[in-house]
């Protein structure tokens, strides 16, 4: 550059259009390597970035579900993919808890007579699905038209003079109930109902009045005579819990005693009651 600079302008002419034609010659060459390296870090950034989105978005879905991200052979994905949850808490707690339910039922399995028995259920529940249950109804009884139709061997009618046996009044009985089986259903998908299905095993008392000799016990008192007996009793329910305190019971249950005039009874009580948790 110097050397160029001493002569008339010539020589520095000269180097110029040669440091011109250098630059002219390097600046394709840049912008070149400028443009691979822009295309190799444009799918890298898209990369990081990309990643970046997936794990907000796999961060933002378990918070919302709260489920782990889990692979397609795991029992929880389609859990996960369909937004179901499973039931892991009682939603409805019995255990350390009293309940006292209001009935009313039918025993309908005696031909010459029928009951309504209405009665109270007090419960305890030691555990969640084990409770005890101390349960007595009195029952009102009715006359069937068979003993209207009722004949002797002449034919004529022995209304009256049927001896029926035992005629139940009340059933007191004490034992065990147990639910194996918990669950829940929906009605309209605004509202989650809970429920319980359980078995029934226990004992109890019977008071019965027994017809002791042929007559019409309405007309003649003294014919009948009021006697305690004890009995078993099997059963089975469910019940569905609408709410902290309030639930509704069926029931069917099974007494088993000794007839008056030989053999077993074995009448069923259909009922449906009103619960309410303390």
């Amino acid at each position: 550059m110097a050397f160029a600079f001493r002569h008339d302008g010539y020589g520095y002419h000269e180097e110029k259009q040669t440091v011109s034609a250098r630059r002219i010659k390097l600046g394709p060459g840049l912008a070149l390597i400028a443009l691979l390296m822009m295309a190799w870090s444009a799918p890298a950034m898209a990369q990081i970035e990309g990643e970046a989105t997936a794990q907000q978005a796999d961060e933002e879905e378990e918070e919302v579900t709260g489920l782990p991200e889990v692979d397609e052979d795991h029992p929880l994905y389609w859990a996960q993919m369909r937004e179901i949850y499973t039931m892991q808490h009682r939603a409805f707690i019995k255990e350390g808890r009293f309940a006292a339910t209001l009935y009313a039922g039918l025993i309908p399995n005696s031909i010459f007579e029928q009951y309504f028995p209405v009665g109270l259920r007090i419960n305890y529940y030691m555990m969640e699905n084990i409770g005890l249950e101390l349960s007595s109804s009195y029952a009102f009884q009715r006359n069937t038209t068979v003993n209207e139709i009722v004949t002797d061997e002449t034919g004529i009618s022995a209304a009256g003079d049927v001896l029926v046996g035992d005629t139940q009044v009340s059933h007191t009985t004490v034992g065990v109930k147990w639910s194996p089986v918990y669950g829940k259903f929906t009605y309209g998908d605004s509202r989650l109902f809970y429920f319980d299905m359980y078995v029934f095993g226990g004992a109890g008392l019977l008071v019965a009045q027994t017809q002791t000799t042929h007559g019409d016990p309405s007309e003649d008192p003294d014919i009948q005579d009021t006697d305690p007996k004890a009995e078993g009793v099997l059963g089975a329910g469910a019940a569905f819990y609408m709410g902290e305190h309030l639930g509704l019971r069926v029931d069917y249950r099974q007494f088993i005693f000794q007839k008056v005039n030989g053999g077993v009874a074995n009448p069923s009580e259909i009922s449906l009651g009103l619960t309410w948790f303390f």
